[in-house]
């Protein structure tokens, strides 16, 4: 669909010694981030709106879909 990140650089390091980035990201890595790691699921809608759009002009499948079937987490104290 997209790149997650489009460049990242290294700003320095913060007071606990780990490493701080200025990261910039595709649209859709964006709402990734903000969903995964701020749990905000406010862009889920965004999100799905997204690959709709995707499997339906770039796969063109949708309309043979039944249903999209989500990743769980792969830490299990993360929610999304």
């Amino acid at each position: 669909m997209d790149i997650h990140t489009i460049n990242s650089t290294l700003l320095g390091y913060d007071e606990f010694g780990h490493e701080v980035f200025d990261t910039k990201r595709s649209e859709i890595g964006e709402l990734l981030y903000r969903l995964k790691y701020k749990s905000d699921k406010t862009t889920m809608i965004a999100i799905l709106d997204t690959v709709m759009n995707f499997l339906e002009n770039d796969w063109r499948i949708a309309k043979n879909l039944a249903g999209i079937v989500p990743v769980p987490p792969s830490k299990a104290g993360r929610a999304f």
